[in-house]
Parts: structure tokens; sequence; C-alpha cells
């Protein structure tokens, strides 16, 4: 028989398996896959007591390592600390790669891009560093820098493309190597170069048993090569990835390297039970992979039995046609409406598209704009959130972040760990950061029309009066702690902050969240709203979709759409141009896929 409970015992009986499988080992995960809790499960069979080696666990997101994080402390606390590691990929290498084998000086700074170094601009048009791309060839130790918006950037300079690439390689020597930069990209190279040294894998060796690399579908180039002198060197690796979902190309990131880096990994598993999404989308996003794998994913979860087909919504006019949705925003709408009817509210829909300029905008709403900072302007910013009753649960949530990270900034300056990390170091509990950071923000003075500078004064000295429940006395906060800008130091800092009604407000319930595809990556919903919109976007995918020859193994695009697709639980909807509607049913028709196609509001 081949009922929900053999099916999901199969599922179950697959994850346990990649629970004790040994390493070194690949783990094929397809989307709803429960994979951090296979994860978590391997990481809690860990035997209590003192430990001499640990287990890293690794990520690429600040967001997953911390729910690794969150999820072992949970049952075993004594598993988020020494001696073993969760964190970001980057963190990992910087701590355990970089760092220890650098030489004294100068003084050596891991910033995330060249964008937090006031000095990286280039020539007289003082073209930021960051726009410069840099690849380093690991076989030949090469470094090929580029400029991609060089026609723009350089119109009608004296200088050309060639002599600003050279201005760009010299500048960034000199930060990196004079003064003590690092970028990813940089530690990267470092890590590699200190990697291939048989004495720091024998260190490495005695100081982790295993190291679980999760998401390894993001990984670059450089990422690859040092796992590989890893893996040559014999440290266990545990590689979980899901490669129909590398969508990080821009990034350098590399799908066939990593299926020649995991054929090589001895012991093999796959994880094709879906716990998240219905049967019509798992047999759609089946649709997008190559032939070897176009058997679709088992729906065991609790939409199982889910049978909403595909929804399309068509948009506008075309030639005598015309559709009564008539733009994309009415198609937003109709979206939301038809997703009721399935007993999905607004709050539980999604609309995706590849750029943000795309995505619809009816009854939907982008990501808050909260500071992405952790300046002067920030922190009065999250005090005005902690003190006003109408804040949204996310923007409090945003206001403790920023109090917890100057806090740790203050009281460890010259910590080079993250704030999760730290906290294990110092015995911190979380619930005593959160605490904490209430405090301070509850301390510090109102918001109003004093100045910028006067209103920093004081709020150095409340931070000053927080000491670290360590019982230690950090030194004074230094005054980069709390930067501005010396022309907003006179500024009112209430005007600095602007209006906050639209960023702290509890949302009204008839909304849908809203994102590009990249950004909604590792999120869910509902229902998920795609949106192609225009003639070209629609033709290039149905193109890429129609060939045989062309798959996720091969094309960005399509892994972009499929992770779109795998977002839904229960209903999917693609909206684009109606012009566009012929082309579209007649390839799901090709398919044999169910769909049903509406070009009204639902009128029940």
């Amino acid at each position: 028989m081949n009922t929900i409970a053999d099916r999901r015992a199969r599922a179950e009986n697959r994850q346990q398996q990649a629970v004790q499988a040994p390493a070194p080992l690949f783990i094929r995960a397809c989307p709803g896959a429960g994979k951090t809790r296979v994860l978590v499960d391997r990481h809690c069979q860990t035997p209590s007591g003192p430990r001499r080696a640990g287990r890293a666990m690794l990520s690429f997101t600040n967001r997953a390592a911390d729910e690794l994080r969150d999820r072992c402390s949970g049952s075993r606390p004594d598993l988020t600390a020494f001696p073993h590691f969760i964190g970001t990929f980057d963190s990992f290498l910087w701590r355990y790669l970089v760092r220890p084998f650098l030489p004294a000086k100068p003084a050596w700074k891991h910033v995330l891009s060249w964008d937090q170094v006031p000095a990286a601009i280039v020539g007289y048009r003082k073209v930021p560093l960051s726009s410069f791309v840099f690849r380093y060839d690991h076989t030949t130790r090469a470094t090929h820098i580029d400029l991609p918006d060089a026609a723009r950037v350089l119109a009608n300079s004296k200088q050309s493309k060639a002599d600003y690439l050279r201005f760009a390689e010299s500048r960034r020597n000199l930060l990196w190597q004079g003064r003590g930069y690092m970028t990813g990209h940089e530690a990267r190279i470092a890590a590699l170069e200190h990697v291939r040294d048989p004495s720091v894998t024998k260190l490495l060796r005695h100081r982790f048993f295993e190291i679980v690399i999760d998401e390894a579908q993001d990984c670059s180039d450089l990422d690859l090569a040092i796992l590989e002198q890893l893996r040559q060197a014999g440290l266990p690796l545990v590689v979980v990835a899901d490669p129909d979902q590398g969508i990080y190309e821009w990034n350098d990131a590399r799908p066939e390297e990593l299926r020649n880096f995991t054929d090589r990994l001895p012991n093999h598993l796959e994880l094709d039970g879906n716990w998240r999404s219905s049967p019509p989308v798992c047999r759609l996003a089946a649709t997008f992979r190559p032939d070897s794998r176009s058997v679709q994913d088992d729906p065991v979860g609790d939409h199982h039995e889910v049978a909403a087909p595909l929804l399309l919504l068509p948009y506008g006019t075309h030639r005598a046609r015309a559709s009564a949705l008539l733009d994309v925003v009415a198609s937003g709408e109709a979206f939301v409406a038809y997703a009721a009817l399935d007993g999905i509210d607004a709050s539980g829909s999604l609309a995706l598209a590849y750029r943000n300029s795309a995505i619809p905008t009816a009854r939907s709403r982008p990501a808050p704009r909260f500071p992405k900072e952790h300046d002067a302007t920030a922190l009065a910013w999250a005090a005005t959130v902690f003190a006003a009753p109408e804040a949204s649960a996310a923007a409090r949530t945003h206001a403790l972040s920023i109090a917890s990270t100057l806090l740790h900034k203050y009281w460890f300056p010259d910590s080079e760990e993250s704030l999760a990390e730290s906290l294990v170091t110092h015995g911190i509990q979380p619930a005593i950061m959160r605490r904490r950071a209430a405090q301070l923000l509850g301390a510090l003075p109102l918001v109003d029309r004093t100045p910028a500078r006067d209103w920093r004064s004081t709020a150095r000295t409340v931070l000053k009066a927080q000491l670290p429940p360590t019982g230690e006395q950090p030194p004074p906060p230094p005054l980069k702690l709390l930067s501005l800008q010396n022309k907003h130091l006179d500024t009112a800092i209430g005007k600095l902050i602007g209006k906050l009604e639209d960023n702290i407000q509890n949302v009204p319930t008839a909304t849908m969240r809203s994102s590009t595809i990249h950004q909604a990556k590792g999120g869910e919903a509902d229902a998920v709203l795609i949106h192609l919109p225009k003639p070209q976007s629609v033709s290039e995918l149905l193109q890429a979709w129609a060939d045989p020859l062309v798959s996720t193994e091969t094309s960005e695009l399509l892994r972009t759409y499929y992770v779109a697709i795998t977002r839904a639980r229960r209903l999917l909807a693609l909206t684009y141009p109606l012009s566009q509607h012929s082309s579209m049913t007649a390839h799901l028709d090709a398919m044999k896929m169910e769909y049903r196609a509406e070009t009204n509001m639902p009128t029940h």
C-alpha cells in the first residue's frame, strides 16, 4: 500500500538515515524536506559531557545560523558552546582559517563590503571600490578586475577604464595589505592559502570531528576550493544542498562545480519528502529540473491532499481581447480574493517578482524600511520605536537588535565574533541581553528637536552606564560607536529619523507580503503570486522552460523561478500581460499541467 502514512514513514526514515549516516556525506534536500530538523537532530545526538573536539555547523546567512543555534539551544544548550561552533561560513573562515595565521600588523579588520571603508573610493570620479568586480583564479593565483558599469560611470572621463582598473587594484592593495581591511573575498583568498598548509588542517582536525555546510548550493568557486582542501586533508564534511536553488551566480556560485565536488564525497542521501507544498506545486516545480530528477518530490505534509491547480491571472488588453483585470494592481487584488476563497487570508499570501519594480502592489506591502546601520540615528529610531505603543512586533524586535548590537560593541570592543557567538563565549543568556537592550532604550532621552550632536552626547552618557552582566568594566565607548555625519550634527535628531508611521505601526490585516524572489529564499507562504511583468520576461521563461536541453542544472533563470514556485504551500498563481496568455497556456497544455485562468474578480 502507498498510503500517506506509508509515504510519511518513508520520508521520516530518509531523515533518520541522514541523521545517522557517517561523514563524508552529501545530502540532497528538496524544498520543504525538513533539513534543518535533520541537522539539529544530528547535532543533538552528540554525547553529553566534556569533549576536546566539536562539530561546526555552518550556513551562509545569519538568519539560518541563528535558527540552527536557537533550535539546538532549546534541548541541548551545551551544543551551542565550546568546543562546538554554529555560525556563518564567513565567520568560520575568519575565526579558524584566517585571523590566527595573519601577522600581528596591521590591525586586521573583517568588513562586510568595501562600502564600510570610507577610503574605498577610486580616481577623480570617486568610484566606490565596491563597484569593481575582483575574481581570483585559485589555480593560477591571479586576480582579474572588471568595472561592469564603466560606460556610464566613466562617461566623458579623461581616464580610461584600464586606468581605473589599475587605480582599483592599487587602492585595494593599500587597504588590504597596508591597512588590514579584508572583505569576504580577501578573507577567502587568505583562507585558501592557509588551508593548503598541512599544519593548519592538522589543527582543524583536532578541533572539529565534523564540519556541516548547509545551503551549499550558495558556495562560490573559492568556497568550493577551500572545501576541497579540507576534504583532501581528511576533515569529515557533511554537505547539504539543493542545487536547483542555486541563484547566486552573480556572487560566483558555481552549480556545476558543486556537482563535481559532491561527486567526490563517498556517501550520498536524498531527502525527497516535501513537508511544505501541495501536489500541484511539487508537480510544477519538477518540470524545471533536469530529466534525471524530473520525478516530483513526494508531498507528505499537511497539504498532501490539496488539489488547487495553478492559477493564471493575465491582465491588460491584447488586440481585440481584454481582461477585466486592467493592470498588475488589479491582478494582485484578484489574487487576494481568490486566495480568500480557499481559506487563505491576505497575511498568508506572498507576491514575488524578479525585481522590486515588478512586484504587484495591490494590497501588498514591502518589507519595512528599518535602519541597516548601527549608528546614532539608528539608536534614536530604536528608542522612538520602543516608546511607541503602536509599534509592530517586527519594529520592536529590530529596535532591540540595534540596542543589543551597540551594547555588544561597547562591552567587547575587540571582539571579532558575532553578537550570538559572543553571548555564548561570555555566558550571557539571550533573554538577559534583550532585557539589557530594553533598559538602554528606556533610559535614552526623548527624540525631539534637540540637535543631533547634543542627543548623541546624552546617549553616550546613558550607554556608558550600561555595564555588562559579566561584571567587567569596559573602556569608555569609542567616539565612532555612535557615529554621525558632520552635516547632520546640528540637525534635529527627530528630523534625521524621519517619519516613522509606516515603519512602526502594526500592519492592517488585509495586506499581503511582497519581496523579490532572491529575498524570499528560505521563506514560504500559503499562497504565492509570481509576476512576469513584460512579454519578454514571459517569452524568456517559456523558451528556457520548454527547451529539453535546459533545466535548473544549467539555467539560473529557471533556478530563480524554481525558488519562487517552491515557496508556496497551498496555492500558486502567475500573473503576466494578456498578450502572453496563449503562449503560457499552450506550454502548460503541452506539459499536461492543470491550471485555471481567471480574468475577472471572483463573484462569490
